[in-house]
């Protein structure tokens, strides 16, 4: 019963035995309150005890009101913090949160240590903070970007990753961002955001993040460069990026290498570059090789299998020795 309907009907019940008594008895008692005589219709007499009673009831049924009141509160601020919980563990950013209840102390502690992951989006939440962040979810699943700044993700967040990858898509400019603070997030979304990058800017400004590159980065940049008519790439660009990168390449990716500046360096450069990489990696020498036989320079590439041991370069060996036969092969057949 709420306490203002039992205040009012109490009072009712108080009026209507009072008034039916005074009715029927109407006459004045005298009782004696610690020594002094009070003088008070019998009516009055009758409903002092049910008014000490409705004062006694009203002040227990409002003391366990306000506890019921502080018990509902501490379950519904934890209620708050549990849907926190959840959207935290929905976005993949699990939090530590305070409870103030057992119950919600024991699915918090592992919600809070836990990753949400929807095997289907059709759920029936009428809670915006729980329907905002599986909205979220859903597009970045789905490959679109979504502005997620009202969550505070960390830049290793799956999530946010994700995201930014999106957006990488739809708005490669915004790689400049990523690179300028690739050491906060994860070395894929670097590449990615290198990957980007390179398809818009010049060797200048890409040089500067040569130590980002990978081999395969720096094949994508070589194809790039070989698409486009008005800019060059030039054999010291790519000579920076191996040495501020600290590439180390295997025998296979320097022929791989060879035959893909052919499409970006003149026969100069390509001769000029390999030569110094054979200084300095005996790996790259098949490579060199392979160079001077494609620019048909036949009498070095004799002069320096001379230089090698007999086990070794058998493949463009045989090659030459086909060529002195008179039987032409395609060179690649032998790279």
């Amino acid at each position: 019963m709420r306490i203002k309907r039992y205040i009012f009907f109490s009072i009712i019940l108080m009026l209507i035995v009072a008034g039916i008594v005074y009715s029927q008895v109407d006459k004045v008692y005298t009782f004696d309150v610690f020594g002094v005589p009070v003088t008070l219709p019998v009516a009055v007499w009758i409903i002092v005890p049910m008014f000490i009673l409705f004062l006694a009831s009203f002040f227990h049924m409002s003391y366990y009101s306000f506890i019921n009141f502080m018990v509902l509160k501490r379950y519904r601020k934890d209620y708050d913090t549990l849907i926190d919980s959840f959207a935290d563990a929905i976005m993949q950013e699990p939090k530590s949160h305070q409870y103030k209840t057992t119950e919600a102390k024991n699915l918090g502690n592992v919600t809070d240590k836990s990753h949400i992951l929807p095997v289907d989006f059709k759920i029936d939440t009428k809670d915006e903070r729980l329907k905002k962040p599986l909205d979220y979810v859903k597009d970045i699943t789905n490959g679109i970007y979504v502005d997620i700044e009202d969550f505070k993700l960390s830049p290793k967040n799956a999530l946010l990753v994700k995201n930014y990858e999106n957006r990488l898509k739809s708005e490669p400019i915004f790689s400049g961002v990523i690179l300028k603070n690739c050491s906060e997030y994860p070395q894929e979304l670097c590449q990615k955001a290198l990957q980007a990058y390179i398809t818009f800017n010049d060797i200048s400004k890409i040089k500067d993040y040569a130590k980002l590159f990978t081999f395969e980065t720096l094949m994508e940049l070589i194809e790039q460069y070989a698409t486009k008519e008005k800019e060059m790439l030039h054999e010291q660009d790519i000579e920076y990026i191996l040495q501020e990168s600290q590439m180390q390449l295997n025998e296979e990716e320097y022929m791989q290498l060879a035959k893909k500046i052919k499409d970006v360096l003149s026969p100069d450069e390509r001769l000029k570059f390999f030569g110094k990489l054979k200084e300095k990696d005996e790996k790259s020498e098949a490579a060199y090789l392979y160079t001077l036989l494609d620019l048909e320079m036949i009498e070095k590439a004799k002069e320096f299998l001379e230089t090698t041991a007999e086990n070794e370069l058998l493949n463009f060996k045989a090659y030459l020795e086909l060529k002195e036969c008179g039987k032409n092969y395609p060179l690649e057949m032998f790279a």
